[in-house]
C-alpha cells in the first residue's frame, strides 16, 4: 500500500487539521459534524452557524453512512432519519451529539426512534434562540461519550402569540 502525501500549508484542505477523515488503526473513521437535510435552504442555514460542519446533501449521506463512516455530532432531517434503516438508526443514536430538526409533529415521533443519550430534537418552525441553543448543546457534546452525555436532551419550539405590531400601510 502506498500512502502519497500532499504538502499542506496551514488552512488548505490538505491540512490535517482541516479534514474532515482520518485514520486511526487502519480504519477511517469520522472527526466531524456533518449536517444533512433535503432542503437546500436548512442546508445552507446551519452550513453557515455551523462553520466547521460538512454540509451533505442527502444521497451523500446515506453513501457515507452505507460505507461504514460515522460523524461525532450528526444534523439531520427528521423525515430523513426516519428513512434510515433500524441499524444504522441506532448507530447514529449511539453518537455523541445527534440532533433531529423535524417538522413533524412531536407527538406522531416514535419515541424509541428518537431517543437515547445524546439525542435532541428542534421543531420547525423553530426561533432564533432556540436554534442558538441546539447548536451549543451540539457542539458542546462533540468529543464526550454517549456514556458521558446528559441524560435524553429535547429543544422544542417555544410557541409565541403572534400579533400585528403597528397599523398596515393602507394603499
Amino acid at each position: 500500500m502506498t500512502i502519497v502525501r500532499s504538502p499542506a500549508t496551514a488552512g488548505s484542505v490538505c491540512d490535517p487539521a482541516n479534514s474532515a477523515l482520518r485514520l486511526l488503526f487502519g480504519r477511517i473513521v469520522s472527526a466531524a459534524i456533518w449536517v444533512s437535510d433535503r432542503e437546500p435552504g436548512m442546508r445552507l442555514l446551519l452550513g453557515e452557524l455551523i462553520a466547521e460542519a460538512e454540509v451533505l446533501d442527502p444521497v451523500e449521506l446515506d453513501g457515507r453512512l452505507a460505507i461504514g463512516l460515522r460523524p461525532d455530532a450528526l444534523v439531520v432531517d427528521g423525515t430523513q432519519f426516519l428513512s434510515l434503516g433500524h441499524r444504522v438508526r441506532e448507530e447514529l443514536q449511539a453518537l455523541p451529539r445527534l440532533l433531529i430538526c423535524t417538522g413533524l409533529a412531536l407527538p406522531s415521533l416514535p419515541i424509541e426512534l428518537v431517543s437515547g443519550p445524546g439525542v435532541a430534537i428542534l421543531a420547525k418552525p423553530f426561533a432564533t434562540d432556540d436554534l442558538d441553543a441546539a447548536i451549543a448543546w451540539l457542539r458542546d457534546g462533540v468529543g464526550s461519550s454517549p456514556a458521558h452525555a446528559a441524560a435524553v436532551s429535547t429543544v422544542v419550539q417555544r410557541r409565541r402569540r403572534r400579533t400585528i405590531r403597528g397599523r398596515l400601510p393602507a394603499h
